[in-house]
């Protein structure tokens, strides 16, 4: 019973990587074109039917202290009967390895674009959220965490998921 339980914890740490393993071509064919700020769009979603569909937006390179590279890109990703999406930030090393993601609830708390090695969120777009532009800073390396919300208290911290 034990090893089961291990297995399942283990699982549920490995799944926000492996989750939309398909997507994985797509992902690089959007980072060897080496378009900042537009959406790529593959597949189609269909009611009643496994067709899925994802939306891709790579936003460019950050760069750390230490002068590490990342390169960043976005992930919506539309599936099930009920177009459900899976929001993503994806973030990969120089030499376009996956090395991990961070989950976010609503493709419109994904981040527009990059600024001064910053993360930009610009959710009052498209929201009624009437808070300022929200940054996120890899000055000192990939946050472990972030916050994202609209008043203080009233959002959510979203944490990195190292992929292996």
């Amino acid at each position: 019973m034990k090893q089961l339980i291990i297995v399942l914890f283990g699982l549920g740490f490995c799944a926000p990587c492996f989750g939309q393993i398909h997507d994985e071509k797509f992902r690089l064919a959007v980072l060897m074109h080496n378009v900042k700020e537009q959406s790529f769009v593959f597949g189609e979603w269909e009611a009643n039917t496994n067709n899925t569909e994802t939306h891709l937006n790579y936003l460019g390179e950050i760069k750390t202290n230490d002068n590490e590279e990342y390169r960043i890109m976005t992930s919506s990703w539309f599936w099930g009967p009920t177009k459900k999406v899976t929001n993503q930030i994806l973030v990969f090393d120089q030499s376009y390895n996956l090395i991990g993601n961070y989950y976010l609830n609503t493709k419109c708390e994904l981040p527009t674009k990059i600024d001064d090695n910053k993360l930009i969120f610009k959710p009052a777009e498209c929201t009624d959220c009437d808070y300022a532009i929200t940054k996120v800073d890899f000055y000192e390396g990939i946050p472990k965490n972030f916050y994202l919300g609209c008043k203080p208290g009233l959002g959510n911290i979203y944490s990195f998921y190292l992929c292996f």
